[in-house]
């Protein structure tokens, strides 16, 4: 009975390492807090958190899925750069596992801000992709800044 309790024991130390192992990787330190494209929008608690299991738009009491399930992987090299791939939500009467992801590639730019680099749309089915340039709305969705650690930014005329 003793053995059988050790066994017990040993598979759920297991099944619990291997779920810890399985949780999503956060997003980089860099991406922590609330980003908004204004300082009015930081001013009122309404901009987009990165967190591991979810890319929300985040408005004072309630927030909105803007991508579920985020993969992050910080780029090498000397500027900031992160890759999150995220898959495209299904569509009801399409197909059952289309495969479909997107891809796109966070940098930051020389005022501080963070935006998109690249944007591919990818068929899991097909391999192929199609590259968002023009009017793509993820482009502007994603051009952030950070709001202070707070939540809230300088008040609009420079005041706190």
């Amino acid at each position: 009975m003793a053995r059988v309790a050790k066994i017990i024991a040993g598979l759920s130390l297991s099944l619990c390492l291997g779920v810890a192992g399985c949780a999503p990787p956060a997003p980089p330190d860099e991406l922590s807090g609330l980003w908004s494209a204004t300082p009015l929008a930081c001013a009122t608690g309404v901009g987009v958190r990165f967190e591991p299991d979810t890319i929300a738009m985040v408005y004072r009491d309630k927030s909105e899925v803007l991508f579920a399930h985020p993969r992050y992987q910080r780029l090498a090299g000397d500027d900031f750069r992160v890759r999150v791939t995220y898959r495209l939500p299904h569509v009801a009467g399409g197909a059952g596992d289309p495969g479909a992801h997107g891809v796109f590639v966070l940098g930051r730019r020389a005022d501080g801000a963070i935006a998109p680099l690249t944007h591919n749309l990818l068929d899991g089915r097909t391999g192929t992709a199609r590259l968002r340039i023009a009017g793509d709305p993820a482009a502007t969705l994603l051009t952030l800044s950070p709001c202070d650690p707070s939540g809230s930014a300088t008040g609009l005329r420079g005041r706190a």
